[in-house]
């Protein structure tokens, strides 16, 4: 399955405009967060911004977080792959203590987290990875 059929069966930017279905849901959904990186080459992060215009119309609550210079698999991948702060990760445990002084202090003392593969293979996997 290639170009256009796939587009059509996948995106949930064009299966949320279709009537029936998928588009009655919508406004039951819980608040939506998108996340994706601005050097994204797979799926570009026009693709999102598009995507949270339109769900306002439908009746769902958006938010789109944009993170510099990440690429498609950077945020859940190489990131936590790689150690030490992970911008998705914070941003993600931010949300679910809001309003929670005491964890977000025990976050905020919380150590990095370690390394656990060399840099020469994270490099090596981006560059040959087809996203």
């Amino acid at each position: 399955m290639e170009g256009e059929e796939s587009l059509h069966r996948f995106s949930p930017e064009v299966r949320i405009q279709e009537p029936g279905g998928i588009r009655d849901a919508v406004s039951l959904r819980p608040p939506t967060m998108l996340f994706h990186g601005t050097s994204d080459n797979a799926i570009p992060a026009a693709s999102s911004k598009e995507f949270l215009e339109i769900l306002p119309g439908l009746g769902a609550h958006a938010e789109l977080i944009l993170f510099e210079g990440k690429n498609h698999t950077d945020l859940f991948l190489q990131d936590p792959l790689r150690g030490g702060k992970d911008d998705l990760f914070e941003h993600v445990v931010a949300v679910i203590h809001d309003g929670d002084t005491a964890a977000l202090a025990k976050d905020a003392m919380a150590p990095p987290s370690r390394r656990l593969v060399p840099e020469v293979l994270l490099r090596l996997a981006s560059g040959i990875s087809p996203f």
